[in-house]
């Protein structure tokens, strides 16, 4: 019971810390946007004054959530352990951007989206996965048994992650668009942080940072790491886990509710297999023709309208005629594209519904009823340190433009 209540107080202790610094991460940011990104390096200490001692608040943590006996002492195992691994994301990727303005400014500045990308992929792919490998090894895990599927079924399963990706995309759209509208009708040249960075970067590198690698340790963070630790305590809360912390940790509401849904299937699928592969293709899948064909396709379209991606402008077009000529065969393969992608997202969410009754979690002799996992889930003081994290993510995706309007 002690160690409960201390367990406790360090949670609380460490959720405040996580909202101080989230405030002030917002409010340099904040500066940054109004008064030149000069001024972010006042904040530096001060970002480093909480999330040092936050960080060895969640070592100390980690020494009294070690059993995972009970569905309250897994999920607090493991919201501890996850916490961590947001804790060195955001961290070592504020350190490193700060390290490459100070020494390399004028370089970064000129390759930025390529050099973001870069880091973004070095931070996921190396530290942190080595990070939370090494935090979660004294948890115990589930060995599940390995079994194979057609490739016609891989095939309708990328349908179907597809499909959930465009219902997703909808949900998610509107949110962020109210939230971003105030900046882009101040900022007509804005793209948006997230298109800015795939349109702007090195095509090459774009395609393996955000088509390949994250579908390769993506899958080992939220699905292997996650899944073999929670198995355990049933399959509804491993695959509800997965998709809440792997859609919660994208950071934005244009992403969060596809991610959500695909993190569940994926989290089934890794579930029935038992082999990581599966949901790596399945992830892969989406990611690859998102930062390729799409994206190229839609960039060239934005150019050819006269848009300029270094300026951030949109140019005057010298001949009207000629330029509605060069823009009129990227437009029709455009929509070509679009209706073939439409179609099949259709056809995989229709797959979906049809073939809804084969996704059915099994429920083990004596597990918790759903509400009461999800209630635990949504109650634990060391989870909500991991969901702090990502709430830190959307506070700097959104507030400090909203609020640099004002200033």
């Amino acid at each position: 019971m002690e160690d409960k209540t201390l367990r406790k107080g360090l949670s609380v202790t460490a959720i405040i810390l996580v909202a101080v610094m989230a405030l002030v991460m917002c409010l340099n940011n904040v500066n940054g946007i109004a008064f030149g990104d000069e001024t972010k390096y006042f904040g530096i200490p001060f970002i480093a004054a909480f999330a040092i001692p936050l960080l060895g608040l969640l070592i100390i943590l980690t020494r009294y959530c070690k059993s995972t006996d009970t569905v309250g002492d897994m999920i607090a195992a493991i919201g501890v352990r996850y916490a961590i691994f947001g804790w060195c994301f955001i961290f070592v990727m504020r350190v490193m951007g700060y390290i490459m303005k100070i020494f390399f400014h004028d370089f970064y500045m000129q390759n930025y989206s390529t050099i973001y990308l870069i880091m973004n992929s070095f931070n996921v792919c190396v530290v942190c996965t080595l990070v939370l490998a090494l935090v979660l090894r004294g948890l115990p895990t589930v060995k599940i048994e390995k079994k194979t599927i057609k490739f016609g079924q891989l095939l309708v399963l990328i349908l179907m992650v597809y499909g959930l990706a465009q219902v997703g995309s909808l949900m998610g759209m509107p949110i962020h668009t109210v939230l971003t509208l105030p900046t882009t009708i101040k900022e007509q040249e804005s793209l948006g942080q997230l298109q800015d960075l795939l349109f702007t970067s090195n095509t090459v590198i774009r395609i393996i940072t955000v088509g390949i690698l994250p579908a390769i340790f993506e899958e080992l963070l939220f699905r292997k790491f996650l899944i073999d630790r929670t198995l355990r305590h049933g399959e509804f809360i491993s695959c509800a886990m997965s998709g809440i912390m792997f859609g919660l940790w994208h950071g934005n509401f244009q992403q969060f509710f596809f991610t959500f849904f695909i993190g569940v299937l994926l989290g089934f699928v890794y579930i029935r297999t038992g082999r990581i592969i599966y949901t790596m293709i399945l992830h892969g899948s989406l990611n690859l023709v998102t930062s390729s064909i799409t994206t190229e396709l839609l960039a060239e379209l934005i150019k050819r309208t006269g848009f300029n991606f270094e300026t951030g402008q949109v140019e005057e077009l010298a001949d009207y005629t000629e330029a509605m000529n060069s823009l009129l065969p990227i437009l029709l393969l455009m929509v070509v594209w679009l209706l073939i992608i439409t179609g099949i997202q259709v056809a995989g969410f229709i797959l979906l519904i049809v073939k809804r009754k084969k996704f059915k979690l099994v429920a083990r002799e004596g597990e918790m009823p759903r509400k009461q996992l999800l209630r635990t889930l949504t109650h634990s003081p060391e989870m909500w340190i991991f969901f702090s994290m990502a709430l830190l993510l959307f506070v700097n995706s959104y507030i400090p433009d909203i609020i640099a309007l004002f200033i």
